[in-house]
């Protein structure tokens, strides 16, 4: 299933899915189909632009932003746990030492940040996905964080989870012990629509700290029109997004099972 699930999700990948639009036009061509292979051309083209350019991440981006916006440490109420998601280090590279803060570091850096405006006592680091160099995400999230200066002793990783509902499962059977049910959810704000939803199901009260916002206060130097690869992988984490929260909407992630209701 996760597998299958990776893989739907590149074919619907701005790149991924121009480019399989390409190779059927070619193929039409090939038939002597010369009108239908210029209609996929020409669709394929203007989405790769739409997607490239500040007008389409933009589009893409803003709902899912803007429900989440930043709040300072001092806005938000205390809870029992702070839960981290994994996705803000990588794995070690050939030249390197103990993995990177990737483009989405601000999770750890604002989960550290709450634990140390005494939001909450425990920190839970959530990411079972093995990184090149064989450990799994919550271990060099854990490394990372003890640099800046948590206690391990506060430090509670659930290393088993590879996608967003795992995320939710596991740390909700690592929490029940403690009789925890209140979290601080820290993740990006493009994924705390689908996140905060299915920690939800989990039973938890959540209260979203959204962080790596995307959209730029102001679009410059490049102007908006013109393509990027950086605006291309904006607009492709928006769709990830989206077709993510429609999936676990369909398959039923997004709701309480009847025996927790009954709980």
């Amino acid at each position: 299933m996760l597998l299958l699930s990776k893989i739907l999700s590149l074919l619907v990948y701005p790149l991924s899915l121009c480019l399989l639009l390409l190779v059927l036009a070619m193929l039409l061509r090939m038939r002597g189909a010369r009108g239908r292979a210029n209609s996929l051309t020409l669709l394929a083209t203007a989405w790769l632009y739409f997607c490239a350019t500040e007008w389409g991440a933009t589009a893409l981006l803003t709902p899912l932003e803007a429900a989440y916006p930043a709040f300072a440490n001092e806005e938000l109420p205390t809870a029992e746990a702070i839960v981290v998601l994994g996705g803000a280090v990588t794995g070690e590279s050939r030249f390197g030492q103990g993995g990177d803060f990737n483009q989405a570091a601000d999770r750890l850096w604002r989960a550290a940040t709450l634990y140390q405006s005494q939001k909450a006592p425990l920190l839970v680091l959530s990411g079972g996905t093995t990184l090149p160099g064989g450990l799994p995400e919550s271990q060099l999230m854990a490394q990372k964080l003890r640099a800046l200066g948590i206690p391990d002793a506060v430090l509670m990783q659930e290393a088993e989870s590879r996608t967003t509902r795992e995320n939710a499962q596991y740390t909700q059977a690592l929490l029940e012990r403690q009789r925890i049910n209140h979290i601080l959810l820290v993740t990006s704000a493009s994924h705390m629509r689908r996140a905060s939803a299915v920690f939800a199901a989990q039973g938890f009260i959540v209260t979203a700290v959204s962080t790596d916002h995307q959209i730029p206060l102001l679009v410059g130097p490049v102007p908006g029109w013109l393509p990027t690869a950086e605006r291309l992988s904006r607009s492709t984490r928006a769709i990830h997004e989206w077709v993510g929260y429609r999936v676990y909407s369909w398959l039923g992630y997004l709701e309480r099972s009847e025996t927790e209701n009954q709980a």
